[in-house]
């Protein structure tokens, strides 16, 4: 991994093990990706992770996955900034995330995709958001392209 992108090796904070932290993993994975493949859902997982694990991005998983909750359409995960109330409907589903994302925190090192990298951004493939430009496009899963920054992370 290039210094820039060094933060990726910071290990996965002891709190981020917590039923709360693993519900909001769950939870983005579920509302970002349940329609996905097992490999997608994986990925988004990973931006989360990288996000964490990055210094300019909130030190939680919870922090992660709301940042910016309050400014519509202005985060990540989209389904936290949308103004729709998040339900989760299907069950099978639902349980499916919570699985993965115990497997995710359980196994990291083993089901790191190189492919996604250090991505911290991705955006489904039916919008071109003008910040896509400015990062190196990393892979194409399913619906979502995967990004990462060309110099690390945001000051």
């Amino acid at each position: 991994v290039p210094s820039t992108h060094a933060w990726v090796n910071n290990p996965v904070p002891t709190n981020a093990r917590s039923a709360t932290e693993l519900k909001c993993l769950a939870t983005a994975i579920y509302f970002e990706a349940r329609s996905e493949p097992e490999k997608g859902q994986i990925a988004v997982a990973q931006v989360v992770l990288n996000r964490l694990k990055n210094p300019a991005y909130p030190n939680t998983i919870c922090g992660v996955v709301y940042q910016n909750k309050n400014k519509r359409n202005r985060c990540q995960f989209s389904f936290a900034c949308d103004g729709i109330k998040d339900r989760i409907t299907e069950k099978a589903a639902w349980e499916s995330a919570q699985a993965l994302a115990r497997r995710v925190m359980n196994d990291e090192r083993t089901l790191y995709m190189a492919s996604v990298g250090t991505s911290t951004h991705y955006h489904a493939t039916y919008v071109k958001p003008r910040w896509a430009r400015s990062m190196k496009r990393m892979d194409k899963i399913g619906r979502h392209i995967f990004y990462k920054t060309r110099y690390g992370g945001w000051s």
